[in-house]
């Protein structure tokens, strides 16, 4: 999947999105305050959306092109019920006062093949069974073949935050490891799975070596200092009685191991910018083709050594990726072409994203970088 183009308007929080176009690489500069993390959460929510939540006050239309290069264009309205965030809950009280769309409609390349009104909807000029008015059309009809691309498309997206994720598997989940080793042979079905990041490595660690040793490899280039990684169980002969409980025996954890260091380090252990580096550098090798990553202060918890290396891999990459990024940081803005900045600005509730060119910056790349933090909307975040 790759996005092209979003409006947004969420009249519950007050809070709108002109028109906002996406490239391959796209990246959200600006005041903070501003709200890129909001343009990424606007993203997320209709992933939601598309997922079957209702979601009060929301209006939209994205354009997108999924996989197989068809375009998309979705639009829609939920009625507004106020700032709530009506959860899933199974009380029939809460399920009858979740918002319900006031409008849909699904377009594939051009044609209108959805087009829903309050009472109605027409599949293919077709109108169908009475269906749930409190969920998206790419939700109810997602298991129709034209639909289908773009349900599936909407499950790529990912909002990469890995500030915690060293203790995601500490978290109760009981994985059958040896079933999804059998499963999972190959790269491609690894990469196509929906387990989590730590999980894939652990699948490629056992039955794709060659890509794990690139993995490993282009992790040392970063931290020279390290000699080998490895995900496995942790050696339980080396824990003390405090340590991990029985049912984790079988859990793999990545583990590092430092030159000139005879014990290794284990996950829990590992300092949050190499752990952060180490991730991000599996997710662009084993996510799915297809994949959306919304990644919110790519700088947090990394090193100026990560940022460099890390923005290298994000520029180089050759696969079927789009990237959303949002940074403050001088080397990774300066680091990636001016044709690809949005500078973001906002005059209250309303969000515009600029392209450079609309302030005659570009004449080289430094001379892009100096113009862009002298601009008065990039220093104050107000559209002039």
């Amino acid at each position: 999947m790759k996005i092209l183009n979003l409006i947004y308007n969420d009249e519950a929080r007050k809070w709108r999105l002109k028109n906002a176009s996406f490239d391959n690489l796209t990246l959200l500069v600006g005041a903070s305050g501003v709200g890129k993390t909001q343009i990424l959460k606007s993203i997320m929510r209709l992933k939601s959306i598309a997922n079957g939540k209702s979601i009060s006050g929301i209006e939209w239309k994205v354009i997108f092109e999924t996989s197989d290069k068809n375009i998309f264009e979705w639009e829609g309205k939920f009625e507004n019920k106020g700032d709530v965030d009506f959860s899933d809950d199974d009380d029939e009280d809460v399920k009858r006062n979740k918002p319900s769309i006031l409008k849909e409609k699904l377009k594939l390349n051009k044609k209108v093949i959805v087009d829903r009104k309050k009472d109605s909807i027409l599949f293919n000029d077709t109108e169908t069974v009475k269906l749930p008015n409190q969920q998206s059309v790419i939700y109810l009809l997602k298991e129709e073949g034209q639909i289908k691309p773009a349900f599936d498309g909407f499950g790529k997206i990912v909002f990469s935050d890995q500030t915690d994720s060293k203790t995601v598997p500490y978290r109760l989940r009981f994985l059958d490891f040896q079933k999804l080793l059998k499963k999972n042979k190959s790269l491609k079905s690894i990469q196509e799975s929906t387990e989590d990041i730590i999980t894939k490595l652990f699948l490629t660690y056992k039955n794709v070596p060659k890509t794990f040793e690139t993995i490993k490899q282009r992790y040392i280039d970063i931290f020279p200092q390290i000699e080998d990684v490895k995900v496995e169980p942790l050696d339980y002969e080396d824990e003390d009685e405090d340590g991990f409980p029985f049912f984790f025996k079988e859990y793999p954890f990545i583990q590092i191991k430092e030159t000139g260091v005879d014990k290794w380090i284990k996950q829990e252990n590992i300092s949050s910018g190499m752990f952060r580096s180490l991730i991000h550098i599996s997710e662009i090798y084993l996510c799915s083709e297809g994949s959306v990553f919304l990644i919110d202060e790519f700088e947090n918890s990394l090193g100026i050594n990560c940022i460099n290396e890390l923005t290298n891999d994000i520029l180089s990459s050759k696969r079927q990726i789009q990237f959303i990024l949002t940074s403050h940081h001088p080397y990774i803005i300066n680091n990636i072409e001016y044709q690809n900045w949005k500078l973001v600005t906002r005059t209250k509730g309303i969000v515009h994203t600029h392209n450079p060119k609309e302030f005659n910056i570009g004449k080289s790349k430094h001379d892009a970088f100096m113009q862009l933090i002298q601009l008065e909307q990039y220093q104050t975040g107000l559209e002039a």
